[in-house]
């Protein structure tokens, strides 16, 4: 069952990512604007360390219900929850002493964004998402996993997004359409937070 998931995932994130590809790359990072000096010109979320941009890489969030085909699971209206799976126990990213890091969305329109705290396992990273009988709102995430977050618009076609609150050390997603207006497909982009060690 993971590996027909992980293969799912991997198709999806692949046609995701050619589409994304193909539209017009969005107008680079004005100069002036420290903040965001260097700043990559690819769509994607980034986060600024001490000397480089690092891109957040993302999995194409699908929830599955365990012991069901797909066309069950797309149709499963009675369940109480699915899960999606990040692949890997930690996210790429992990940031050291910064609990309340600073994202900047290039290309990213904010609308339906969700920071949602992860569940580690092993071999994979579990985010939980109840679904219910209102099928605009098929899959959502549980209200304990989400964290409040500050977005402000700092360039055209960039915005940053920054926890309201400290966040405790863990996994972390940051959830958005895959497309605007597409609330059923979400990328999610990993990171994870340590502390008193320096980032993989």
């Amino acid at each position: 069952m993971k590996i027909k998931r992980h293969l799912i995932q991997i198709a999806c994130a692949t046609l995701l990512a050619a589409a994304s590809m193909a539209q017009d790359q969005p107008r680079p990072a004005q100069s002036g604007n420290a903040d965001i000096a260097g700043l990559p010109t690819g769509r994607g979320i980034y986060y600024h360390a001490a000397h480089e941009w690092i891109g957040l890489p993302f999995t194409v969030l699908m929830p599955f219900a365990d012991g069901k085909g797909i066309a069950l699971e797309v149709l499963n209206m009675g369940s109480e929850h699915t899960i999606s799976e990040m692949p890997g126990s930690y996210a790429g990213v992990q940031i050291a002493n910064d609990a309340r890091p600073t994202f900047y969305l290039r290309g990213i329109a904010p609308a339906d964004l969700y920071l949602v705290r992860a569940i580690r396992k092993a071999g994979y990273r579990e985010l939980r998402m109840p679904i219910g009988r209102d099928f605009r709102e098929w899959a959502h995430f549980r209200t304990e996993d989400l964290a409040d977050v500050e977005l402000q618009e700092v360039a055209a076609d960039v915005v940053t997004v920054k926890p309201r609150t400290e966040l405790k050390p863990g996994e972390y997603a940051i959830a958005t359409p895959s497309e605007p207006g597409a609330r059923w497909i979400r990328l999610g982009y990993g990171f994870g937070l340590v502390a008193g060690r320096t980032g993989e």
